[in-house]
C-alpha cells in the first residue's frame, strides 16, 4: 500500500535552535512548526500527533507563537472532523503533540507503553511537558516495540528525546518515509562532514542529537536509526516539511 502524507500546519513557534541541535546554535533563533500529519490508508483517517490549541501554546511557550489554523480547521482542509479520525499515532506525549487528541473521541490512540509509563510519573525536569489532565482522558492502545498499525504504516521505538518516543514509518510511492518521532529539524539528519570545524567542536556527524532529551546517547542513536531506516525523513518540527502541500 502506498500512502501520501499531508502536513496540517497549525502554527509556528519561535525557538532556540539549540533546542533542536545539541550543544550548538545557542545564539540563533528559528521558527519551528507545530504540525500534525494526516494519512488516509486502508479506508482509515489517521493522524500522527494532534498538536495543541493556540491558548495552550501561548500559556506554556515562553517564546512567540503564531497560530496558522485551528485543529478543527486543519482537519476540515482534508474533508474530515475530529469525529472522523479513526487512528491517532502519538510519537510521544509532550503537550504540543497530544493536547488535541481527546477531541478525536472515536479514534484508537497508539503510543509506546514506555512513554505512557513515564508520562504518568515524569521526572520533575520534564513534568511541565506532560499534561496529565489531557493524558488521563485518553484510552491508549499500548505498543511494545516495533509494530504494524496498518499495512504500510509501522511504528519504531526511537528513545532519547523522551523514554518512549516512536517514529512512524510509512510506505509511499517514492519509498519509505519516516516521521522522526522526536523534536528535530532537517539539520539533525544532514550535518556536513566538517561540522566540527564549521559549526561547533561538539557537533557530530552524520547526525546531531536533539537538544532536548532525557538520554543523550539514546537520542543520538535514534537519529542514526531513523536515517538508516528510510530514504525520506520528515523531522517533527521542520518548517519546510510542515509547509509542503503533501509529502513526499
Amino acid at each position: 500500500m502506498s500512502c501520501t502524507i499531508i502536513p496540517l500546519l497549525l502554527g509556528k513557534m519561535k525557538n532556540k535552535k539549540s533546542n533542536m541541535t545539541y550543544f550548538m546554535n545557542y545564539e540563533k533563533e528559528i521558527w519551528t512548526a507545530l504540525v500534525c500529519w494526516f494519512v488516509r490508508a486502508d479506508g482509515k483517517n489517521i493522524l500522527i500527533d494532534s498538536g495543541a490549541p493556540r491558548e495552550v501554546m501561548e500559556r506554556y511557550w515562553y517564546l512567540p507563537y503564531e497560530e496558522i489554523m485551528s485543529f478543527e480547521k486543519g482537519l476540515g482542509s482534508v474533508g474530515i472532523s475530529p469525529d472522523d479520525v479513526d487512528i491517532v499515532i502519538q510519537t510521544h506525549l509532550h503537550m504540543d503533540h497530544v493536547y488535541n487528541t481527546p477531541k478525536c473521541k472515536k479514534a484508537k490512540v497508539y503510543c509506546q507503553e514506555e512513554e505512557l509509563k513515564f508520562a504518568l510519573n515524569p521526572h520533575p525536569t520534564q513534568e511541565i511537558m506532560y499534561p496529565r489532565r489531557v493524558i488521563d482522558q485518553i484510552d491508549f492502545q499500548l505498543v511494545r516495540g516495533e509494530e504494524a498499525i496498518l499495512p504500510g504504516i509501522e511504528v519504531m521505538p526511537v528513545p532519547g528525546h523522551t523514554p518512549g518516543c516512536q517514529a512512524v514509518i510509512i510506505e509511499t510511492e517514492k519509498g519509505k518515509a519516516a516521521i522522526s518521532g522526536f523534536c528535530s529539524i532537517k539539520e539533525n539528519f544532514f550535518s556536513p562532514e566538517n561540522v566540527k570545524m564549521t559549526v561547533s567542536p561538539f557537533a557530530t556527524y552524520p547526525v546531531i542529537a536533539p537538544g532536548i532529551h532525557t538520554h543523550l546517547f539514546q537520542a543520538y542513536e535514534s537519529a542514526l536509526k531513523v536515517k538508516a531506516t528510510a530514504g525520506i525523513i520528515i523531522p517533527l518540527h521542520d518548517p519546510d516539511c510542515a509547509g509542503a502541500a503533501r509529502l513526499p
